[in-house]
């Protein structure tokens, strides 16, 4: 089982429990997992296999986005290849200062 490991100078900006949304057949099912945000990457890993479902170094990141369904928000990481990452979960507010603290510009 796989598990987030900083990288050498690597520092955590935060994590915290979050869902990410990916294709499944037609749909896009949520998968239970952890955010985190460091000075050199974003990453989530999967609380059931502790995979990475995204890992992506911070010169790799276009940006985020933010949008509300009901009362739940949802903040989106586009990387520079054009694949979105849509997050929800109680720290979608940390979230978004977090990647600011780390240079990812709100598109």
């Amino acid at each position: 089982m796989a598990k987030f490991q900083p990288a050498p100078g690597e520092a955590l900006a935060g994590s915290g429990p979050m869902s990410l949304f990916q294709k499944s057949g037609l749909t896009k099912k949520p998968f239970q997992g952890k955010i985190y945000v460091t000075n050199q990457r974003v990453c989530f890993y999967m609380d059931l296999s502790g995979s990475a479902l995204m890992d992506l170094p911070l010169a790799q990141i276009k940006g985020f986005s933010v949008s509300k369904t009901l009362f739940i928000t949802q903040v989106t990481i586009h990387s520079q290849s054009g694949e979105d990452y849509p997050l929800t979960g109680f720290p979608a507010k940390n979230l978004q200062t977090w990647l600011r603290q780390v240079g990812v510009q709100a598109l």
